[in-house]
């Protein structure tokens, strides 16, 4: 299983058959050296970053000892200065990286070279919006806002101009140090610092990293199933989801309980309507659950204060066991900030639970309009106290899940409770905030079962997936615009899908209008049908201005009625979408597929970035472009049947027809769901 061979000036490991690491004079397996990081951030908005290595020393590791070796282990030390340890744990090969004695107390850049094989694809990495398969790319992996466009467009350099928030094609949420190869084989680095993975070389790739990993874990397996599913059995898969989550719509509703009032009606008039209307209405979220709060003239912002608004939501466990009694789940909203004038920030930081300044000032985040506290979670008393008010003002209160969002945001130039470099923590909190949400659901008995609490994330990293049942794409573009809008949001959840996330969603119609950028009604009905074909449907409702110029469902009787289509699509496909739940869970395939994962001697899927498989016998090609009326699609080995006609289609690329209402989506000739899919078409 494990080899490592040498010559005395070289040595090679093999680990099942694969060449994983070549160590040469001319090229060495690891580089040590220093630098000094500058990572540039944003002065109005601490969430964007431009990070950059000053003064970086490298040396490479030439002279080596094999210290011993066995087919399950060996151990090499390199230049007396690191010692590699490498074992066989639940059959991946696991490195352990530890540098020897007091060699180097400086040591804070590390570069690690894998052997690359020919033509190999390689993805994974987190969520990447805009490419997928990265060989022939350099990949820095730093959790921070993405930006307001990551395309380069006029709206990327007006972003820029403006308040510096334009993005980059790698600037994303959720940056991950994995990759997953075509050639059966991932690699992982157990790191929280920056990093670079350079995909750019023919024979190698190139991991660096602003930190010495602590380990890199590495395993082949036989099929690209199989190497998937090491991979998310690794890392931790996601807790299963509840029946109540993935059987119907998640309507974003807000507003307060004035919407409510209307006879002796308790439902907001906005439910009534989508039940009304024929729409599957399971849950729905409130984000304004705390209430509003008026960042600035041109700005508003919910409260940041965990505790439900009495004025707009009076008597809100009442109301949410009416809801409960109509089998309507009720979810609201957390971050881990907490607003300045919240009696929440005051108890916060007279504990001393915020991040601070070097002075011990609470180090409030500035986001353009306004600041705010964020919790220091590497606090112990902090995390204690902020599940209780979870527990207490969120759970107890009735709420069945929560948008848990942020955690991108730490700043490096921070000071610490437990006194550790937050530039090696950054990446690592919103894993944190993950886990702090998680703990407080567990405590209270509320993680399996028909009572499940699901809440939901956008940031993450290694480890999140053990925390969060759910993630979604963030705050997208309302626009068809490929790096911001919904084909981004199609190659998030493909990507994700090949970092070991199982259970990915989006905003339906996108969350993020901007200058003249509004939602249309023709985006607002393209992304529910996307979204039909992923794990859980959900709108968001927007709490300011935008809510209404941007199209919504219930803009007009047609659009509600498509809404109601998809999501009566949605809820009878019930019984296929908890078999691929059930294949997450026991296989680690997600529910979002990129078809290499099925069809990987096709060499063709590779260049497929808005085409994904929805658990093994859908394939689904949403319709992602303005005004097309007709789609290509390209369909893999055996044979498929296109879900609204039943025509029958072969291999290789078809234009198929796809007005409004008939989004390209076949079905695999012989599926044992078939009878229920023939049951679609009508719906």
């Amino acid at each position: 299983m494990l080899q490592l061979t040498s010559d005395g000036r070289e040595f090679s490991v093999i680990f099942k058959d694969h060449e994983i690491l070549r160590h040469s004079p001319a090229r060495s397996i690891i580089d040590l050296g220093t630098g000094v990081a500058d990572f540039r951030p944003n002065k109005n908005h601490q969430a964007f970053f431009r990070p950059r290595d000053l003064r970086t020393r490298m040396k490479p590791l030439i002279a080596f000892d094999i210290i011993e070796q066995s087919d399950e282990s060996a151990s090499v030390e390199l230049e007396g200065l690191l010692r590699l340890d490498f074992g066989v744990v639940d059959e991946r090969l696991e490195i352990t990286i530890g540098l020897i004695g007091d060699s180097h107390p400086q040591w804070n850049r590390f570069t690690f070279r894998v052997v690359a094989e020919p033509g190999e694809h390689i993805y994974g990495l987190g969520e990447q919006f805009i490419v997928l398969d990265v060989k022939g790319k350099k990949v820095p992996l730093w959790t921070q806002e993405p930006g307001l466009a990551r395309d380069r467009s006029i709206l990327a350099l007006i972003a820029d101009l403006m308040m510096g928030a334009g993005g980059r094609w790698h600037t994303t949420y959720f940056p991950q140090p994995t990759f997953i190869s075509s050639a059966h084989y991932f690699v992982h680095a157990d790191a929280y610092s920056y990093a670079v993975f350079d995909f750019t070389a023919k024979d190698h790739h190139e991991l660096r990293f602003w930190s010495v990993p602590a380990k890199i874990v590495i395993d082949a397996r036989p099929t690209a199933a199989e190497t998937l599913g090491s991979l998310s059995a690794y890392l931790g898969r996601q807790r299963p989801l509840p029946d109540w989550a993935i059987k119907g719509v998640w309507l974003g509703i807000g507003g307060g309980l004035d919407e409510a009032k209307d006879g002796e009606s308790s439902v907001p008039w906005k439910v009534r309507r989508a039940i009304e209307a024929g729409v599957p209405v399971s849950a729905v979220w409130c984000e304004d659950w705390t209430g509003l709060y008026r960042a600035s003239a041109y700005e508003t912002r919910l409260f940041w204060n965990w505790r439900f608004d009495a004025e707009r939501y009076p008597d809100l466990p009442t109301y949410i066991q009416s809801l409960h009694d109509q089998g309507i789940k009720f979810l609201g909203y957390d971050n881990c900030f907490l607003m300045r004038h919240g009696d929440l920030y005051k108890e916060a930081a007279g504990q001393g639970y915020l991040v601070k300044h070097a002075d011990g000032t609470p180090y409030d985040i500035k986001m353009l309009s306004f600041s705010a506290g964020m919790l220091d979670l590497t606090n112990l008393g902090c995390r204690d106290w902020i599940k209780g008010i979870i527990q207490q003002e969120m759970i107890d209160v009735g709420l069945d899940g929560w948008m848990c969002d942020f955690g991108e945001y730490l700043p490096i130039d921070a000071a610490l409770h437990s006194g550790e470099d937050p530039a090696l923590v950054h990446n690592e909190y919103p894993v944190s905030w993950a886990k702090v949400n998680y703990e407080a659901v567990s405590e209270a008995g509320r993680l399996d079962g028909d009572d499940a609490i699901v809440f939901f994330n956008r940031s993450g990293n290694a480890g999140t997936s053990k925390y969060s049942p759910l993630i979604w794409s963030g705050d997208q573009q309302v626009t068809f615009q490929k790096g911001n809008g919904l084909p981004a949001a199609i190659a998030a959840g493909i990507s994700m899908g090949l970092s070991g996330i199982g259970h990915h969603h989006s905003d339906i119609g996108g969350y993020f209008g901007f200058l003249w950028i509004k939602r249309t009604k023709e985006l607002f009905m393209r992304w529910c049908e996307f979204a039909t074909f992923t794990p859980v449907m959900r709108t968001h409702c927007r709490k300011d201005f935008t809510a209404t110029i941007d199209w919504q469902w219930y803009s007009d009787d047609e659009t509600l009625a498509h809404f109601a289509r998809f999501g009566g699509i949605h809820e009878k496909m019930l019984p296929y979408i908890k078999r691929v739940l059930d294949e997450y869970q026991q296989l680690g395939l997600p529910a979002i597929r990129h078809p290499w994962i099925h069809y990987e001697g096709d060499e063709t899927v590779h260049g497929l970035k808005y085409e994904y498989l929805f658990g093994p016998d859908l394939l689904v090609a949403p319709v992602c472009k303005k005004g097309a009326k007709k789609w290509r699609v390209y369909l893999p080995s055996y044979e498929w049947i296109h879900l609204w006609s039943g025509k029958k289609w072969k291999k290789g690329w078809a234009a198929v027809q796809a007005p409004i209402g008939q989004p390209p989506v076949f079905y695999r000739a012989g599926s044992e769901f078939t009878s229920l899919f023939e049951t679609l078409k009508d719906a």
